[in-house]
């Protein structure tokens, strides 16, 4: 009884030892899981006040990185549409994975545009931008620069720029084009920082022939980079605030007209998968861009067909000029440097691992799951709706 009352007392003075030592129990704190650290907020005052700064949401996300990147703990699933900010599925990439939640969101209707390291940028019905953090279930609105037209008759497009890796701070860049002179476009930055836009810093055009995919940025590097379905294409170095080009030839394709290109980046590599219009295809070709970003080099060309002979379940292919899949995106493998391509097929989340040469299946959806305004009941498959995936990061980053 005594050594029990020993023992009990001994781990009230540990206890009491930390709960004093501020520098202490910030260290541990850091290693905690984000979900745990949500949670605990509510403990005391000295929690929540030490959680909650930003200095120390800032440590935490550089605490938990792997090699200098992050790693997603889900992906977002949904549709390219305006639907209400509920309104999606979750592909769960960790065995913790909880569906973020958006309910603190009013707008009526809203479309992600971007995920970039743990914050999303999404439109809103109501003509405004909304950069949130769904793990810390907060937001901010921005309006476009004073200086744009915005319209449905032009192009107005914009872009997430956040690596808490290297800043607590974000940039958006904006990109519209001039409605009295086509193909000429204007970039503009917002700075968290400064909580300004940096108006009309770059005036530009671009040719009819090249078009620039400005709309779906894929953030890298410190650069935000545009597909393009020319010979060249456009990205914006965000450091330097200049705007540079690098090629879009590829290499080879198969003998048909392109159907979509997949434009993503896993590790600090930009990856392109291009799919083709055939009456039954279930092959697409994967590109990988050298680090110099001297030209593209093919990597290789999968076949569904091959998927189906490992889930004999999936039916793709029945349809004439629908393959079945869609939604292609990258992700980071756990321990190697390639990639992991993943895709929606007939309603299952199959990927293929380039570090051990297969298919695998990610997840199943299920029959019956609805994604915004698309319903689909048991006998149906996913064979003409188009998906896009936004990798989710759990973070404690401030807006």
């Amino acid at each position: 009884m005594k050594e029990m009352k020993k023992t009990c007392m001994t781990l009230n003075s540990a206890a009491e030892t930390i709960a004093y030592n501020q520098d202490l129990l910030t260290e541990i704190l850091l290693r905690l899981p984000t979900k745990s650290l949500i949670k605990f907020k509510c403990v005391s005052k000295q929690w929540l006040s030490i959680i909650s700064d930003p200095d120390f949401c800032v440590s935490h996300t550089r605490h938990h990185h792997s090699n200098g990147f992050l790693s997603p703990t889900a992906l977002l699933l949904k549709g390219d549409c305006y639907t209400p900010p509920s309104e999606f599925a979750i592909v769960p990439l960790k065995h913790y994975s909880k569906v973020p939640s958006f309910h603190y969101i009013h707008d009526p209707d809203i479309k992600i545009l971007q995920s970039c390291n743990g914050l999303l940028i999404c439109e809103s019905s109501r003509r405004s931008y909304l950069i949130c953090n769904p793990t810390t279930k907060s937001f901010w609105r921005l309006h476009p620069p004073s200086n744009s037209y915005y319209n449905f008759l032009s192009k107005f497009c914009v872009n997430l720029a956040f690596d808490p890796l290297r800043s607590p701070h974000y940039k958006i860049i904006c990109i519209w084009e001039n409605c009295q002179a086509p193909y000429q476009f204007n970039l503009d930055v917002f700075s968290s920082e400064t909580d300004s836009w940096s108006i009309s810093m770059i005036t530009f055009e671009v040719d009819e022939e090249e078009a620039i995919d400005f709309q779906d940025g894929v953030f890298c590097n410190g650069k935000i980079h545009w597909c393009g379905y020319g010979n060249e294409t456009l990205y914006f170095d965000v450091e330097n605030e200049s705007l540079e080009t690098m090629p879009m030839t590829l290499p080879t394709r198969m003998d048909a007209p392109e159907e979509c290109r997949y434009f993503g980046e896993s590790r600090g590599v930009l990856y392109l998968a291009v799919t083709y219009c055939m009456a039954v295809c279930l092959e697409f070709d994967v590109f990988e861009m050298a680090r110099d970003y001297s030209q593209w080099n093919w990597k290789k060309r999968l076949n569904l067909g091959d998927a189906v002979k490992v889930f004999p379940e999936l039916e793709l292919g029945c349809v004439e000029y629908c393959p079945g899949f869609s939604g292609v995106c990258f992700i980071r493998s756990e321990k190697e440097e390639e990639p992991k391509v993943v895709l929606w097929a007939d309603g299952k989340i199959i990927c293929f691992d380039f570090n051990e040469g297969a298919w695998k299946k990610l997840y199943d959806l299920g029959p019956g799951f609805k994604i915004g305004s698309l319903y689909l009941g048991e006998d149906d498959h996913l064979h003409y709706e188009k998906f896009h995936a936004y990798q989710y990061f759990e973070n404690l980053s401030c807006l």
